[in-house]
């Protein structure tokens, strides 16, 4: 069930549609919190696939509105019928918009010109020599999904416990770090992987664009600058309710509430920073 591709740097061979698909850039656009100097920064699963509960969130208190209308709005004890409507709105409301701005995990550390890996995880601190991280793509039997029952592919890094740096997890067995699920397609995951390989490896063509700020949703003062203040605001704030629904991973960005690296990382890095 599962495939390792790294210690063994497996190079995966992949047909492209498109001729300008072959830096992969998508995966930089999709996963990447910023690009470097000497490392980059890549999102976790639990930071760049939070639309599925958010929309299933919304589904839900739809039809929680339906049944509230025509089946609870016919019961004659009135504080029973509120408690149990309102105890419903606030609960899908919680899935809906509480898991899509849960805080945020840091994002893994692929440090090219260490050959080293950063991870913090559930308040451990793990530092991995590149030929030495350990990650697999697999079959995931987890049956999650709202569109049904079934099967996923996951890329997995496996967080050995000799790695761990500010704790002693002797005699522990290997914590999975889940770096994106996808339940359709094996591609998506393949292409993460060989997005990662190519960095550390130095291998071309590889899309990364070296940034400058933080890659999440903000107001632009390019844009502010061109069209007026006034009318770049008008513009957007309605927006933001829009990019909601449409871009419910990039929204979930914006949240305060962001796990930040320990001061180890700042130090091997070289720089101070707590993008996300």
């Amino acid at each position: 069930m599962h495939e390792p591709v790294q210690p063994d740097n497996k190079k995966i061979p992949i047909k492209y549609i498109k001729k300008e698909a072959e830096d992969m850039g998508e995966f930089f656009e999709g996963a990447s919190a910023g690009g470097h100097e000497g490392y980059l920064d890549m999102r976790v699963n639990s930071v760049i696939n939070r639309d599925g509960f958010f929309y299933m969130g919304l589904v839900c208190l739809f039809i929680w509105w339906a049944f509230d209308s025509f089946a609870l709005s016919h019961m004659q004890n009135e504080l029973f019928r509120q408690i149990l409507t309102y105890g419903g709105y606030g609960l899908f409301f919680a899935l809906s918009f509480g898991t899509l701005f849960r805080p945020l995990a840091t994002p893994v550390r692929f440090h090219k010109k260490n050959q080293e890996v950063y991870v913090w995880h559930k308040k451990v601190l793990y530092r991995i020599p590149w030929d030495e991280c350990e990650m697999s793509i697999c079959v995931a039997k987890q049956n999650e999904g709202y569109r049904g029952l079934q099967d996923g592919y996951q890329f997995n890094l496996w967080l050995n416990p000799k790695h761990a740096v500010n704790k002693d997890l002797t005699g522990q067995s290997h914590e999975p770090l889940n770096m994106m699920h996808n339940m359709n397609h094996h591609t998506v995951v393949y292409g993460y992987w060989e997005y990662v390989r190519r960095y550390m490896t130095g291998e071309e063509p590889l899309y990364i664009e070296m940034s400058e700020k933080s890659r999440t949703p903000r107001f632009s003062k390019k844009v502010a600058t061109e069209k007026g203040y006034i009318k770049a605001i008008l513009i957007f704030v309605p927006a933001i309710p829009i990019m909601l629904l449409v871009k419910p991973n990039s929204m979930a960005l914006l949240t305060p509430f962001k796990a930040k690296w320990p001061k180890e990382v700042h130090e091997w890095t070289g720089e101070r920073c707590d993008w996300h």
